[in-house]
């Protein structure tokens, strides 16, 4: 046999079929890191099960005393690193943030 051929066997008998594995498993987890929500949404949601949500504002101190949605927390962006730790542990309570948007 030769290299060449030798390394077309390996590419379909070990690489295809590890590269068809991981699609599948991927499209199969139901996982999704974010999703963007609109603010009806937000407000049926939060009626429903309020303590199943935790709004957080990521603006600065400044805007959120201005203006934010009554119940949400502010935790700057700029400082989110620093507070991190403070967010709940229960995979549970899903995370809403929002901000002023891109400046």
């Amino acid at each position: 046999m030769t290299f060449k051929r030798f390394r077309v066997l390996l590419l379909l008998t070990v690489l295809v079929p590890g590269l068809l594995y991981s699609t599948a498993l991927a499209e199969s987890s139901k996982i999704k890191p974010y999703q963007i929500i609109d603010t009806e949404t937000l407000k049926t949601e939060w009626k429903a099960k309020p303590k199943d949500l935790l709004v957080i504002d990521t603006r600065n101190p400044e805007e959120f005393e201005d203006i934010h949605i009554p119940g949400a927390v502010n935790l700057p962006f700029k400082k989110f690193d620093t507070y991190k730790h403070l967010l709940p542990s229960e995979k549970s309570v899903r995370l809403v943030f929002y901000c002023s948007g891109v400046k």
